[in-house]
């Protein structure tokens, strides 16, 4: 990565920050970057948006920073356009024959107390565009038809030079920062030597896109992922509601135990594709029409750091895993969510870039926890006769969408002992740095809402109405460290306030996991936590007293990357 390339045009476009591709993960980051008030530029080698559903299974935390990039209610009215809410994951010998096991009746079922979003199934051709749409409203910049043929960084930052896909015209920028989400060959991870490590590819698979009235065998059932087991194909649909038409993903064919039985995609063709389907659904006089088979090789790996200094690995460049539990491009938008707000605050000057080393620290061993749950559901599911040997125990799906951090980025209290376990119960987690911050029912200014909705934009301190006395601690931090902190005080049932919570009856909640706030929080009435923009715990002090201004100053200097002074200046004494 030679400097003396930027020589070769003098006038590069600048922007802060430069994104390698355009899908799920690269247009996600552009649109959080662009929440936070930071302009990006896209590259993208195809014309456009995604043609083919891939990524269609959407969780929580996914729907919960779609829900903070204001645009929930049109994701939710295009996904149940074409296909029914609350769908079920089951596993059957055919579509039209005998079911084998039930392992999800409703992807929504129990997760009320949770969150106040709803997983969903919805194609990625149709989701990119929404994205697309509101990082555009919001500044960002694109790209298409254009591919990467060189890149290089140094201290200032980074150099590329982008090439047109049909006339060779060639293009170049400077950026800050790079992020790379140019998909799991990733030339940027390539060139920077960066492996990747897991486990040993499980098959060479096909997703065959088709057209067929499959309604008939579908029964009227809402089943949003249909594993499919029998002695000629094994695998998964996922069907439009209609019934006419979707994808068969399909993992291994024939007779588990002839060597080609894992090579699916070698010398595939159209006829055979069309009777896969047809062998998938049970009917063999079934009309198929195949649109299009993609090639693509089983699996679970993750790379071994997802920074190499002012580049960014995020999405399939970062972590590749099966379709088989729905984690890929959930994970992907969830690097784009951490990395963003850090980004935003480094450029403007409100954080060292220390900060952004907590980027790898926190979604690495995410994305390893990711690959091997992964790996996990792909064997038991699809393929048990690959054996248990290394196979990780199965965590439930809440723990994997929601990680636990343990970073620079995260200040435990003093007396914390850390158990060092790698996955949180989030209805357990009562707060703890490093965790998603709970989900609590609220009156925002007299309309329905939750603790979730106020994060996203700048740090946030949160307090009961016994702790408004932190309203001075903040504003003096929001001087000394030119940083932007949102100063919310939940207020209890029945009060004339911006914010206040629901009235719980214990006697009659519907789940033992239903608490007032500073229960929920992990704090006594004077106590407070602060979140991160991403919504995840930095710290938190459970009760108020003179010390705590001087504690939470030094967090946030921690957090932030800033040089600690030897002996910081005592904040004005407090009273709780």
């Amino acid at each position: 990565m030679s400097n003396s390339d930027n020589k070769n045009n003098k006038n590069p476009a600048e922007y802060p920050v430069l994104i390698i591709g355009g899908s799920l993960v690269g247009l996600s980051v552009s649109m959080f970057l662009a929440m936070h008030g930071i302009k990006s530029l896209i590259i993208e080698k195809h014309r456009g948006t995604a043609i083919h559903p891939r990524a269609g299974y959407f969780q929580l935390r996914t729907i919960e920073m779609l829900r903070q990039a204001g645009i929930e209610e049109k994701v939710i009215k295009a996904a149940h356009a074409l296909y029914d809410p609350n769908g079920g994951l089951n596993a059957v010998e055919t579509l039209a024959g005998r079911e084998i096991a039930n392992y999800i009746p409703d992807i929504n079922q129990g997760i009320q107390d949770l969150t106040p979003v709803r997983r969903l199934f919805m194609p990625q051709q149709v989701l990119e565009p929404i994205i697309k749409e509101r990082a555009e409203e919001l500044g960002s910049a694109f790209l298409y038809s254009h591919k990467v043929s060189h890149f290089s960084q140094d201290e200032q930052g980074v150099y590329l030079e982008a090439e047109h896909i049909d006339d060779q015209s060639k293009k170049s920028f400077r950026g800050k920062y790079l992020v790379a989400c140019d998909g799991c060959r990733s030339p940027v991870r390539n060139k920077l030597g960066i492996n990747m490590e897991g486990y040993p590819v499980m098959s060479q698979s096909i997703t065959v896109y088709f057209r067929a009235d499959c309604s008939k065998a579908l029964r009227g059932r809402n089943l949003g992922v249909i594993y499919v087991n029998n002695e000629n194909v094994r695998g998964f649909f996922r069907l439009e509601k209609t019934g006419l038409g979707g994808f068969l993903v399909i993992f291994t064919v024939g007779d588990i135990n002839d060597p080609d039985a894992r090579n699916a995609a070698g010398n595939v063709t159209n006829e055979k594709a069309a009777q896969y389907v047809r062998d998938a659904v049970g009917d063999q006089s079934l009309d198929v029409q195949v649109e299009d088979i993609h090639k693509w090789e089983a699996v679970c790996h993750a790379a071994e750091r997802f920074q190499e200094e002012k580049i960014f690995l995020a999405g399939d460049s970062a972590h590749v895993t099966t379709p088989t539990g729905g984690y890929g491009g959930n994970t992907g938008v969830q690097d784009a969510h951490n990395l963003a707000w850090k980004l935003a605050m480094v450029l403007k000057g409100s954080a060292g870039e220390k900060l952004l080393q907590s980027y790898n620290d926190e979604r690495q061993p995410a994305a390893l926890q990711m690959i091997q749950q992964g790996y996990q559901r792909y064997v038991t599911r699809s393929d048990p006769d690959l054996g248990m040997e290394g196979v990780k125990k199965q965590i439930p799906d809440v723990h994997v969408e929601f990680n636990r951090y343990r970073s620079d980025a995260v200040v435990f209290e003093n007396d914390y002992e850390d158990d060092g376990k790698q996955d949180i119960d989030p209805r357990k987690s009562f707060a703890l740095p490093g965790t998603r911050a709970p989900h609590v029912e609220l009156f925002i200014n007299n309309k329905p809402g939750s603790t979730i909705d106020l994060y996203g934009q700048n740090f946030v301190l949160l307090t009961s109405s016994y702790g408004k006395d932190w309203e001075k601690v903040v504003n003096k931090l929001e001087t000394e460290l030119d940083i932007e902190i949102d100063f919310k005080v939940i207020s209890p049932p029945g009060s004339k306030a911006e914010y206040v919570e629901l009235p719980i009856h214990r006697e009659k909640i519907s789940s033992p996991f239903s608490l007032p706030f500073s229960e929920a929080y992990g704090i006594s009435p004077t106590g407070a936590v602060l979140v991160r923009p991403d919504g995840y715990v930095a710290w938190k002090e459970k009760s108020l007293d003179s010390k705590s201004g001087v504690l939470m100053k030094e967090a946030l200097n921690r957090i932030l990357g800033k040089k600690i002074e030897e002996a910081p200046e005592q904040l004005e004494k407090v009273e709780s």
